[in-house]
This record gives structure tokens, sequence and C-alpha cells, in this order.
């Protein structure tokens, strides 16, 4: 077999060209360059793993997100009343006419201390005792002089009864109304101050 021989020239001019690698064969065993997937491949599913987990408290720091409300907390109770505590307007029977007053009452146990507002918008202190559905108080007048309210409750928002003053015993009756202030219970109608009479127009 006759050998073909390459003149120095060509190697160099090769060499030169394309670098000393130009001169080296192919090794046999190389593995090729791995295929590159399609670009309308679909994207692969996520693992069960990286399923997306809540965080603690995060819930709370946005009122949309899931689980609103868990950590809310509930709205106070309204006060419990006691007995027969509270705002009573008391109607005072004399003859064909009657007069409207109110008294605003707290009870301890068996007794009973408030405030009694008469029909000239003048309050009094009042003191007395509930004993069962009987009920007696005292309201003492700046004159020194007394007001006594004695009835008979009908559950815890009805009294009737009788009131006796130095001057006069007359008959009453009595409602309560649950109202949160004292002077939110004075209604014009039908009771209210001054006998009922409706208050001036404002100027």
């Amino acid at each position: 077999m006759k050998r073909l021989t390459i003149p120095f020239a060509a190697v160099s001019l090769l060499v030169a060209i394309f670098g000393p690698g130009a001169l080296v064969a192919p090794s046999v065993g190389a593995t090729p360059p791995p295929t590159p997937p399609p670009l309308n491949a679909a994207a692969p599913s996520p693992s069960p793993s990286a399923t997306p987990t809540e965080i603690p408290g995060v819930q709370s720091l946005f009122p949309g997100s899931r689980g609103r409300g868990a950590h809310a907390s509930p709205s106070p109770p309204p006060p419990t009343r006691i007995g027969i505590e509270g705002v009573w307007e008391l109607a005072i029977q004399r003859g064909a006419d009657t007069t409207y007053a109110h008294l605003n009452l707290k009870q301890q146990q068996n007794a009973l201390i408030g405030t009694y507002l008469d029909t000239s918008n003048k309050q009094y202190p009042a003191v007395g005792t509930v004993d069962g559905s009987t009920v007696r108080i005292v309201v003492s007048l700046a004159d020194g002089s007394t007001i006594i309210f004695e009835g008979t409750l009908d559950g815890t928002t009805d009294m009737i009864g009788m009131m006796t003053t130095a001057h006069e015993q007359v008959p009453f009756s009595a409602g309560y109304r649950p109202k949160e202030s004292f002077f939110d219970n004075i209604n014009e109608q039908p009771g209210g101050l001054g006998n009922g009479m409706p208050s001036p127009p404002p100027r």
C-alpha cells in the first residue's frame, strides 16, 4: 500500500487555519449530545409535595382569604338585667287626670337604690326593697318629706300599687322601659314630663 505524504507546507497551513486539533482524529466511542426537547412540549405536572400549604397567621392578615373569622373575637353579650333594675315609667292616677314620673333603679339582692324624676324634671334619691312580688320604694324630697310607692309586680316589667304622700294616697301603675339612657325613657306620649303635654317647639 502506497503511503500518502502531505507536504509540510500544507500541514502548517491547516494548523494555522483550524488549530492543532485539526490533526487529531475523533474518538470512535464519543457520545453525541442529547436532543433538545420540542418547543411545544407540555410542562410537567407538579408533584404532591409542591402543593401550597397554609402559613399560620396569614389568613388573619387578609380578610378575604380562606379561614376568615377563625380568629375573630366574639362580640360581648349585652349586660344582663338584675331583678327589676332599670328605668320605670310611673302613671299616677288622680281621678280623671294622669301624671307621669320616672324611677331609675339599681338592685342588689333585695335592696333597691336609685333616682326619682318628677313631672318638673327634678331628681330625688330613692331607696327601697323587693320581696318576691312586693315592692316598697321611699323617695326623699328636698323639704324633708317623702313619697312612698308600695306596689305588686307582674313579672319584671309591670307594677301596680299605691303612692302615699303627706297629703294624698292615690293609685299608680308602672312599666319597665328597656332603654340605655335614663332620659331616653322620658316620652312625650303617653307619659313623659308635665302631665303628658308635648314639649314646646324648638326656637
